[in-house]
């Protein structure tokens, strides 16, 4: 009982106010409960800290909120600035009501305005431009994007003319890069280039549906989805005189164009027999013709690099400008490729 006496005085000790205050402009320090005027610059140390109006500083401890801007750091559990931040905000949850010229880095972060420093977190949000950088698993800038955004998933639904690179990306208008395996913009602006798995361009994107014909199948199907300048592809094959009839397999291509009907269109997928395990990768070098607005007419010499999980296994072609076996696995045969392709896209 002793021991808890003298913890509980000390407590009491340490939480009593080096200086007493009757009003907001006289400061008020302890260990729990910190209270600053604007102008008192000094380290606010304790569980809460509160500043009122602007501050320069510190501020350490569980709970630190500022009511108008900051310039030092708060480095607490919950942190929230009432205005600017020049600084840095380091905690699980960090929230500047307006522009942060600084770093936050936490859990969770936002700002309501602009962001000219760095968010560094699980969730970012901004709700003005940026010219900054946002880095965690979710980003979200409601307004236009100069700076960066990297993540699992970045969202702007307004316009990109930084970059955005991770899993999933989508904004509304799309000036720069996109790097990621999903890719989602609303339309294109010049220097606008979308590059990963599946990249969905709204206005000024490449969309088509194609039948085709070449080497080892007579029977192919693939449809094309991106941009003119990269595109990928998800592609069907069948031919009825193989042991096993289908395959399939994904690609990119991208289209180039000689003039407002003229175009080259280079192109590689690779192909996979599901049951007899073969590997098909295939290239070709396509001259189109576009008649009409939807409708695009090409072939090319193609070369396909076949890889035998069996050795024993032989994939026949209809034909050959020239095949070579190199061992009991690898194979090269050169062909043709032809193809109707229907533009889905304007």
């Amino acid at each position: 009982m002793k021991i808890f006496r003298i913890i509980f005085i000390s407590v009491l000790v340490l939480s009593a106010p080096l200086v007493y205050a009757q009003n907001d402009s006289t400061p008020i320090y302890t260990v729990m409960y910190n209270q600053a005027p604007e102008g008192f610059n000094y380290p606010l140390i304790g569980f809460v800290n509160q500043a009122n109006g602007n501050h320069k500083g510190a501020q350490i401890g569980f709970i630190n909120t500022n009511t108008l801007g900051f310039t030092g750091a708060q480095i607490g559990f919950v942190n929230t600035i009432g205005d600017f931040q020049n600084g840095l905000q380091l905690g699980f949850v960090n929230t500047t009501d307006g522009p942060v010229n600084g770093l936050q880095a936490g859990f969770i972060n936002t700002s309501t305005d602009s962001v000219n420093g760095t968010q560094l977190g699980f969730i970012n949000t901004q709700v003005h431009a940026s010219t900054g950088l946002q880095a965690g698993f979710i980003n979200t800038s409601t307004g236009k994007l100069n700076g960066a955004q990297v993540g699992f998933v970045n969202i702007n639904p307004k316009e990109v003319t930084g970059a955005q690179i991770g899993f999933v990306n989508s904004t509304g208008k799309l000036g720069t890069l996109q790097l990621g395996f999903v890719n989602y913009a609303d339309s294109l602006e010049k220097g606008g280039f979308p590059l990963g798995f599946l990249s969905v361009v709204r206005k000024g994107g490449y969309q088509a549906v194609e039948v085709g014909y070449n080497e080892l199948f007579p029977y192919n199907v693939s449809v094309k989805i991106g941009i003119p300048a990269f595109y990928t592809s998800f592609n069907g094959a069948y031919n009825p005189d193989f042991n096993d009839e289908f395959a399939v397999g994904a690609g990119f291509g991208s289209l180039i164009s000689l003039g407002p009907v003229f175009f080259i269109n280079p192109e590689a997928y690779y192909l996979y027999q599901i049951h007899a395990e073969n590997s098909i990768t295939r290239a070709s070098l396509n001259f189109g013709v576009t008649l009409g607005e939807r409708v695009q007419l090409l072939a090319g010499p193609s070369a396909a690099w076949i890889w035998y999980a069996h050795d024993y296994d032989v994939i026949d072609p209809a034909f050959s400008f020239y095949r070579e076996r190199f061992d009991e696995n690898d194979e090269l045969v050169i062909g043709l490729n032809a193809a109707l392709r229907i533009k889905l896209s304007k």
